[in-house]
């Protein structure tokens, strides 16, 4: 089945777009070489391991998180916490790992003729830095990211925004997502039409919802419109 009077297809970024669990572990091996240099391999496995799981997929604050870390590790020598939490927000941004076909798969919507658009949960410093180096911000006609406006996925007002922008009304738009709540029931709730994508952290959790598909390959996108 496809959607009907389709104009625009709006994407979140992280594990829809990009395996937010590639970049952030590109983004711990580069900052424990930073702060931890000639400690053993054993123990950078280690401490990578822990980076991963206690940072709760992306969405624990970093005034939670690194706090925790410190803990854990017994890091009585560590930077001041503005510096890690600026390292989080500038540096992890830097790192990317693009899903196969993404680029591939905006590319041929913008060919088709449809609007684009990236709606993405994060600090406006780091979210903006990831689609900047992921090289994708040309191929978007609108960018909202929540730490720039103020209002977070599910608040049907970011979903709002981003057809306000494209100048269309929200039933015009595809929205493509992957987190059950954020995503999903944030763009159903603003009255638009929604693919989840089924992968990353949340895969298997909250299926079921009103979507037009659950898919778990990005370039499925293409099947449905």
């Amino acid at each position: 089945m496809k959607p009907l009077d389709i104009k625009a297809v709006f994407f979140d970024f992280d594990d829809t777009l990009q395996s937010r669990k590639g970049a952030y572990r590109l983004y711990c091996e580069a900052f424990l070489k930073k702060y931890f240099p000639g400690i053993s391999e054993e123990e950078f496995q280690k401490k990578l391991d822990e980076m991963e799981e206690y940072v709760d997929g992306g969405y624990k604050d970093r005034e939670v998180y690194f706090p925790e870390m410190i803990a854990l590790w017994h890091w009585d020598n560590h930077p001041p916490l503005q510096e890690l939490y600026d390292s989080f927000n500038y540096d992890f941004g830097k790192y990317i790992v693009m899903l196969p076909g993404a680029v591939d798969v905006l590319k041929e919507l913008k060919r088709r003729g449809y609007l684009l658009g990236a709606v993405t949960n994060g600090v406006s410093s780091l979210q903006n830095i990831k689609l900047d180096t992921a090289g994708i911000r040309d191929l978007f006609d609108v960018v909202v990211v929540s730490g720039d406006i103020g209002v977070y996925k599910p608040d049907r007002r970011i979903f709002d925004e981003a057809a306000k922008r494209a100048g269309i009304p929200n039933e015009q738009v595809l929205f493509v997502g992957d987190h059950p709540v954020n995503d999903v029931e944030g763009a159903l709730g603003a009255g638009m039409q929604v693919i989840r994508m089924n992968y990353g952290d949340f895969k298997g959790k909250g299926l079921g919802q009103n979507t037009l598909a659950e898919i778990e390959d990005i370039r499925e996108v293409l099947n449905y419109v």
